[in-house]
């Protein structure tokens, strides 16, 4: 069978950036692309009762690790799986010193390492995570530029470090890159305030391999890098304990004059969208929607107004009046709702965020059925009474407003109109669907 691509990319990778050889334990490389790890196989295991989450998609090169020690604390079966999202130079860095260090600590070059800029200050923690989707974030998992000189296909390269953990040196916190006020769900298996780990015990987590997530360059996938880039939080995202190169320059377009660059993390994600230097037309749909709108909310007002005003004047049937007033009322609250729903739509950054999710469902049945029962009720009132009503004789027990009436009654059949109206195009769609299909 022939050699993995992803496979023979990622050795290719590592030798332009003269990974450490002495650190390389080839026997234990693993591959979870589709081809090596199919689908039907497992995503996650039970590691010392933790969720190991299986690196589908990445490519892992072995590290060595010091047998000893981890036969002493029995690393293999007690401690758990974890990853750490980083750049290709602060992995060499965290490989050279054989572990992730802290704020404040010194390397064996003598530089004195510092919290990142646009990180939180005085989190002297080392961080870690469960879920490779979280460490593979452009916040943490820089990326990478590459042209195979196999064949000359250029790949696009994330790094993230695999790595054990002690079980009772974590500090679980939620994710950092507000993707809970966001509605975004980052991993399928952990749940977001469960996706970070943090420790000041440098001892406590030990690398065991270097995780490649090899792909091949595609001109127009590179502005859309990960499906979270639009998330930003940029006051609360976790160190990197070990930076030798924080601020790479951006690659120059394809073909590339050297073998490796490297992406700016500040140009993926910090970054806002450049501004446009005018202001986009409304779209169509959005001119209908807020014509509709402003319909829908002119009706009830009226409604609302003709029952005050004339709250006395339809004897025939005092609840006309008084169906008007509950029907201005209720409808006006929930076109306002639906206004401040569209508008909060309008402005929000993601397709993917859902707004008022199940709430707003229920919500919205609720009012559909509150409005189909009061308009049953409403006919009720006004249609018996059309053949009998009196508009000019004051005392009759016959009388009722003439506006008011009329406006009830209009108001009453625009409604009925409406609903046959949806049920017809209905009825069209799906036999143009059957038609169709």
């Amino acid at each position: 069978m022939a050699e993995c691509e992803h496979i023979r990319v990622g050795r290719e990778f590592l030798e332009s950036v003269s990974w450490p050889s002495a650190f390389r334990q080839e026997a234990h490389d693993r591959c979870y692309c589709e081809r090596c790890y199919p689908p039907h196989l497992r995503d996650t295991m039970d590691v010392a009762n933790y969720t190991y989450v299986i690196p589908r998609g990445w490519t892992r090169f072995a590290i060595s690790v010091d047998e000893g020690f981890f036969n002493h604390h029995n690393v293999w079966d007690k401690w758990l799986n974890c990853y750490h999202g980083t750049s290709i130079d602060s992995a060499k860095s965290c490989l050279e010193h054989r572990q992730l260090l802290l704020p404040n600590d010194t390397t064996m070059h003598g530089k004195k390492l510092e919290i990142r800029e646009g990180h939180i200050k005085g989190e002297h923690y080392v961080f870690t995570t469960p879920s490779i989707t979280y460490a593979a974030l452009d916040y943490y998992a820089h990326t990478y530029h590459f042209q195979s000189p196999y064949n000359s296909q250029i790949y696009t390269i994330k790094v993230v470090l695999q790595c054990k953990q002690k079980p009772d040196s974590i500090i679980v916190q939620p994710e950092t890159v507000d993707a809970r006020r966001q509605g975004i769900k980052i991993c399928r298996y952990i749940p977001n305030d469960k996706l970070e780990w943090k420790t000041q015990h440098r001892s406590t987590v030990t690398i065991y391999g270097l995780l490649l997530e090899v792909k091949q360059y595609h001109v127009h996938n590179h502005s859309n890098s990960f499906q979270y880039q639009q998330i930003r939080n940029t006051q609360n995202v976790s160190y990197e304990p070990v930076t030798i190169s924080q601020t790479p320059s951006p690659p120059p377009p394809p073909p590339f004059k050297t073998k490796v660059s490297t992406l700016s993390n500040s140009e993926n994600i910090s970054s806002p969208t450049p501004e446009k230097t005018h202001r986009e037309p409304m779209s169509k749909k959005r001119i209908a929607l807020l014509i509709l709108l402003v319909i829908a909310t002119i009706l009830p007002i009226s409604a609302l107004i003709f029952g005050q005003i004339y709250k006395n004047d339809c004897p025939i049937q005092p609840w006309i009046p008084r169906w008007m007033t509950i029907f201005g009322a209720v409808g006006l609250a929930t076109f306002g709702l639906l206004f401040i729903i569209l508008l909060i739509t309008f402005k929000s950054c993601s397709d993917d965020i859902n707004i008022g999710g199940c709430i707003s469902g229920c919500v919205s049945c609720l009012l559909v059925f509150f409005f189909l029962g009061w308009l049953i009720t409403g006919s009720v009132w006004v249609f018996p009474a059309k053949s009998k009503v009196q508009y000019n004789q004051y005392n009759d027990t016959n009388y009722c407003q003439e506006n008011l009436y009329k406006f009830t009654f209009g108001l009453l059949l625009a409604q009925y109109s409406l609903i046959g109206l949806v049920i017809c195009c209905g009825g069209i769609l799906a036999l143009l669907g059957l038609c169709l299909g």
